[in-house]
């Protein structure tokens, strides 16, 4: 008998995935600048994805097993050959950079019209724009970079993180841990429209 293991393969993975996503639960909603930039914190987490996200990016451990299990990625003349340890550094002053960005943002963006996160976020697909909670990406701040935190928008200036990612190539349809990104995109924003009134406290909707 033939068994195509290639799908097996798929099969074994795609439910992984599934099995993430069930398992997934947002326990709670953090202010990391009041009033404008939030971001949730799943029940599987010991920090919340803001949080953990910049945490992970600083982590030199953390990079250089994520770089040598994506070295196929790293490799790809778009990224101009670096080796693992110019990705480390990249990275980490990308993070930091990108961090400081965030919230410099954010905190201006309550006064200022013409510079609110909605300059640095952008909808995750070209042509796939919804009307309410939009599904948006923010990318790191050394171009080309490979940073990206998601986030549900709100109003042009008040976003919630949702999550975020080491993005190596063209699409995230390609990756594990970036399909899982956007199951986490699609479970926020379920859980802000489908959420009982207490899901949205922490800001005002109008």
């Amino acid at each position: 008998m033939f068994i195509n293991l290639d799908s097996c393969k798929y099969v074994n993975f795609t439910s992984k995935i599934n099995l993430q996503v069930d398992l997934m639960k947002i326990i709670d909603t953090f202010a990391i600048v009041k009033d404008s930039l939030y971001s949730v914190q799943y029940e599987t987490e010991d920090l919340n994805e803001f949080a953990k996200c910049f945490e992970l990016w600083n982590d030199p451990i953390y990079l250089r097993e994520f770089f040598e299990q994506h070295k196929k990625d790293l490799d790809n003349e778009f990224w101009k050959g670096l080796t693992i340890e110019e990705a480390i550094i990249k990275t980490r002053e990308d993070a930091r950079l990108f961090e400081e960005e965030l919230l410099y943002v954010a905190e201006t963006g309550k006064t200022e019209r013409l510079e609110t996160l909605s300059t640095l976020f952008e909808p995750l697909s070209e042509g796939n724009i919804e009307k309410k909670f939009e599904k948006d990406k923010a990318k790191g701040v050394k171009r080309p970079s490979w940073l990206r935190i998601y986030a549900i928008r709100i109003e042009a200036n008040l976003f919630v993180i949702c999550g975020g990612g080491i993005k190596l190539t063209p699409t995230m349809n390609e990756r594990s841990h970036l399909l899982l990104e956007l199951d986490k995109l699609e479970f926020t924003r379920d859980y802000l429209l489908n959420g009982e009134e207490e899901n949205l406290e922490f800001f005002e909707l109008n």
